[in-house]
């Protein structure tokens, strides 16, 4: 995996991702992209990642984007012809601690939900398909260290809480 520095955020992307045709020099325009089509129907969720990374000096996130797959384990591939299979929690643990969150653009067909400590994890429910119209939504869960699963029934509930441990 290669790794590109941003003021938003930082993104790890694969080899064989890159050399599917992605510029290195658009990385940070694609970066924006993935963002906008994680969050913009969940900008509570945004709002939600940003105020825990005040909270837990945790001031970016990263976004992970390579082919995944399952065989029993969640792994993704890198290399320059996808040869090298590595498991998706073991990148997890890795980053862990060192953003706010990680964002998971890593296809999870066996709807795997890996587990951190200090960075909330931005996991897809199965396959990704990026590129469709901007009225598709790409389905994920926010998983929150020692809270679980946000959803946009709790979303609300659970950033309330965390405006209140700001405001002390």
């Amino acid at each position: 995996m290669k790794k590109f520095e941003f003021e938003q955020g930082d993104m790890y992307i694969s080899e064989e991702r890159l050399i599917e045709g992605l510029d290195v020099d658009g990385i940070e325009s694609h970066l924006e992209k993935r963002l906008d089509e994680l969050f913009y129907s969940r900008p509570l969720f945004r709002e939600y990642i940003d105020l825990y990374g005040r909270l837990n000096n945790l001031p970016k996130m990263a976004l992970l984007e390579a082919h995944g797959d399952t065989n029993g384990d969640w792994v993704f591939y890198d290399g320059q012809n996808g040869e090298i299979e590595q498991p998706v929690q073991k990148l997890i643990t890795r980053n862990d601690g060192k953003y706010s969150a990680l964002l998971l653009a890593i296809c999870n067909p066996g709807m795997h939900t890996p587990k951190s400590r200090k960075s909330i994890l931005v996991v897809p429910d199965t396959t990704i398909n990026w590129g469709l119209s901007t009225d598709h939504e790409i389905i994920f869960d926010l998983i929150v260290p020692r809270i679980g699963e946000l959803d946009s029934y709790t979303i609300d509930y659970e950033l309330e809480q965390l405006k209140k441990k700001l405001s002390k």
